[in-house]
């Protein structure tokens, strides 16, 4: 099992094949073209990989992160979906993008990817709902406690701790200030309610 490269980039092509020489030995991998544009001027780069073995050969996927990989294979192991569907689904959004739209049922996202259908993105989300947190969404994302700060306000209560940390997590996902604020805000919050229930409450209303 090949898990993991890194060596000398030969060559790339823009649809997400690159060429990564290590030691001498050339490898074909497949990335996502978003990690094709943080590669593509690097003199060395190192993959974390998937092999996929089928009866008419071997393929090699690479990805920026151990994080990113491990959402391919989740995508991946949804029937019907192959490598290049993974790969373009990747390609057209960030792992947190995706994981956020499986949590809230966004399949309309999802099926913007070259190759993905309707019912194909249905399906993803209704077999990964229950595998991902919104904790996975911006675990990868920088402290923003400054600015959930200056957005939220001082927390008065466990409630509204949980609904701070629901804005941060928003705010980490790349929503503006404003937009995360208003989307919790809006939501009927109940005594009990957990960080992960609120996000998904939120993103219903952005």
């Amino acid at each position: 099992m090949i898990s993991y490269l890194r060596g000398r980039l030969l060559d790339w092509t823009e649809d997400g094949t690159v060429t990564v020489d290590v030691n001498g030995v050339g490898f074909e991998v497949g990335v996502p073209t978003r990690t094709l544009g943080t590669i593509c001027n690097s003199s060395e780069v190192e993959l974390y990989t998937y092999l996929s073995v089928k009866e008419d050969g071997m393929s090699l996927f690479g990805f920026a992160s151990k994080e990113e990989m491990q959402v391919f294979k989740r995508i991946i192991g949804v029937s019907g979906v192959g490598p290049k569907g993974g790969l373009n689904i990747l390609s057209s959004m960030t792992k947190e993008q995706f994981i956020t739209a499986v949590l809230s049922d966004d399949d309309k996202s999802i099926s913007k990817a070259n190759g993905i259908g309707k019912k194909t993105a249905q399906k993803i989300v209704l077999e990964l709902k229950d595998k991902f947190t919104m904790a996975d969404a911006f675990a990868s994302k920088s402290d923003n406690s400054a600015v959930l700060a200056a957005v939220a306000g001082p927390s008065s209560d466990e409630l509204e701790a949980v609904k701070q940390d629901a804005i941060l997590a928003l705010v980490s996902l790349g929503y503006s200030n404003s937009e995360a604020m208003k989307a919790v805000r809006t939501i009927d919050a109940e005594e009990g309610m957990t960080v992960d229930k609120m996000l998904r409450l939120a993103l219903k209303n952005i």
